[in-house]
């Protein structure tokens, strides 16, 4: 994530009072697999007794408008969840709920445990969309990118990448690579020798539809180790995110 996840929380009381949790669950409809990692605010109270559950929202308010799909207490393997980045503060749990999701769903991941106040958080699953062209227009004044897409249902944000040479790349946006943040399904835009020189060969277009809950999470906050700023956050009775993200890619035609 792009976000630390030490600068999620900010309790107005001791850690040592809080049973909240911080939860990253973000629903990814290309899988029937749902990755949810769990923290205990309190890092000293290990996590026990871990559940979630994956509701599906029809039309209307009320509780009775959404529907259980898919439950799960089963602990996984810390690896299940590395999609969201090798972080490691804390105790954290790694659920993996199963449930094939519906493109433009309504979606609330529900993550409770033994002694804990139940959190969770509302998504849209973002819709599938395919790559059409991507284009890379070299001259000696300038490189210059143009490519389209189709439009992915739900989706608040789009964020197109040439694939970085690093392997570690970073969850959906930017990192040592060269990337462009759109709310349009075309771009043509000019590209910095470095990112070309850098790019894994042959080069490869990444575009990912991010709903607007992931967007604001990982475009939002500050780090800063004098003055932490959390970033926007969509969890009730908890902290983090609960969100949506879809990915697809395509050879750049070079000329």
């Amino acid at each position: 994530m792009a976000a630390a996840c030490g600068d999620v929380s900010h309790p107005e009381f001791p850690r040592y009072l809080d049973d909240r949790l911080i939860v990253f669950a973000v629903l990814n409809p290309d899988s029937t697999a749902h990755p949810v990692l769990v923290w205990p605010v309190d890092e000293s109270d290990p996590l026990t007794g871990t559940a979630v559950r994956v509701y599906r929202g029809e039309d209307g308010d009320s509780e009775s408008d959404w529907t259980l799909i898919t439950e799960t207490s089963s602990i996984a393997e810390l690896d299940h969840c590395f999609g969201y980045g090798r972080v490691l503060i804390g105790t954290p749990q790694c659920l993996v709920p199963t449930a094939a999701l519906d493109d433009g769903g309504n979606y609330r991941v529900e993550v409770s445990g033994d002694d804990r106040a139940t959190a969770s958080g509302v998504t849209s699953a973002v819709g599938s969309f395919q790559v059409n062209t991507a284009v890379l227009s070299r001259s000696s004044d300038q490189n210059t990118l143009s490519a389209a897409w189709t439009v992915s249902l739900a989706t608040h944000r789009y964020v197109a990448s040439l694939r970085p040479h690093s392997e570690e790349g970073v969850f959906g946006l930017g990192g040592a690579g060269w990337y462009v943040e759109l709310d349009d399904t075309t771009v043509t835009a000019p590209v910095p020798d470095d990112a070309i020189r850098d790019a894994v060969q042959p080069l490869t277009l990444d575009v990912a539809a991010f709903d607007r809950h992931l967007h604001s999470f990982i475009t939002s906050g500050n780090g800063n180790t004098s003055f932490s700023v959390p970033p926007i956050q969509n969890v009730v009775g908890g902290f983090g995110v609960v969100g949506s993200v879809r990915y697809r890619s395509l050879a750049v035609t070079e000329k």
